[in-house]
């Protein structure tokens, strides 16, 4: 599949890589041309246009992927600029590889990229019953937190609610899980929460935790 063959309205995924770690951010395509490549919805939050590549490490490059809707098997093209751009008052990111026009490699799916969180939160139950929580680590694939009383059970869904602070940027969460596992802690119980939806708002936070970890480790 080539660059130029994505049409508008096709999903697509741009994958941040940071050293070791990627995080991967779900988007739609808007148009292509041979000038700016691909043009895509860019990841927004408090009604501003995230532009990935200020003030982030070196190392970090970017891929994008996509499904080929012909042979239904999920293609990457790696080592893309991206860049935020404005058209028309609308910004977009721009997406362009050295290599535009060529055809894409087979893509490999990633294993999750784990962040330590250590948090205070809240998890709210489906009926809607709420409780205090600290919330240890969190992936696109699932939340570990702890709470004071035995009142999850295995296969329950609740709402895990937590803030922090990642690239500078105040990020209020609500990850909607179910309990896999529960086991007991010395601060209470210790829970495993599977991921029911991961949505732009997690893997940016995930983006942004990994920048930092990347930043603090070149700083030492």
């Amino acid at each position: 599949m080539k660059l130029q063959q994505l049409e508008a309205g096709q999903v697509v995924t741009l994958e941040i890589l940071i050293g070791g770690s990627s995080f991967e951010l779900k988007t739609e395509v808007v148009g292509t041309n041979a000038g700016t490549g691909a043009l895509v919805k860019p990841y927004v939050y408090n009604n501003i246009a995230v532009d990935f590549t200020q003030g982030s490490p070196k190392s970090m490059s970017f891929s994008l992927h996509c499904i080929d809707p012909n042979t239904g098997g999920r293609v990457v093209w790696k080592n893309v600029a991206v860049n935020l751009v404005n058209f028309k008052g609308v910004d977009y990111y721009a997406i362009d590889s050295s290599d535009f026009g060529t055809i894409a490699a087979s893509s490999e799916r990633r294993e999750d990229v784990r962040v330590m969180v250590k948090k205070p939160g809240s998890a709210m139950m489906e009926d809607g019953r709420r409780f205090a929580v600290t919330v240890l680590d969190v992936s696109d694939r699932g939340v570990s937190f702890v709470g004071n009383a035995n009142r999850v059970t295995i296969g329950d869904k609740v709402e895990i609610n937590f803030a922090d602070v990642a690239h500078m940027i105040d990020i209020s969460l609500g990850i909607m899980v179910q309990i896999v596992r529960a086991e007991v802690h010395e601060d209470g119980i210790l829970y495993a929460g599977k991921v029911l939806e991961r949505d732009n708002k997690l893997l940016a936070y995930l983006c942004f935790k990994g920048m930092d970890r990347k930043a603090n480790n070149q700083a030492k």
